[in-house]
């Protein structure tokens, strides 16, 4: 594209012709290198795909038998009961009802003796 040829240009029709074929040609270009950035993110599932699926509560239970300490079970009906009972006595502790309390996380600390 020539600016010289979009100042000299006598009629509107050629400046027109010109804003279209340049505005086609941009948006062209857009629309190509989305397609190809989908069509990247797409392949991103075959990415370091193994065979078999990792399951992290193994690695973790590899990790303590080959560092030679005990593994706890962990004991999810007790966690829930606590969580109810800590629910309950802050509620008490507030009066309100424990509809109006919502738990949102929960860590165990363990204390050093």
């Amino acid at each position: 594209m020539n600016i010289l040829f979009l100042l000299e240009a006598v009629s509107l029709n050629e400046r027109l012709a010109e804003g279209t074929t340049a505005l086609i040609a941009g948006m062209g270009t857009v629309f190509i290198i989305l397609i190809l950035i989908s069509s990247i993110i797409s392949l991103f599932k075959y990415i370091g795909k193994s065979d078999r699926p990792h399951n992290r509560s193994d690695i973790k239970l590899k990790a303590f038998i080959e560092a030679g300490r005990k593994v706890e079970p962990v004991h999810t009906q007790d966690d829930l009961e606590l969580i109810a009972v800590i629910t309950t006595v802050i509620a008490s502790s507030l009066n309100i009802t424990t509809d109006q309390l919502q738990v949102k996380s929960f860590r165990r600390i363990r204390s050093k003796n």
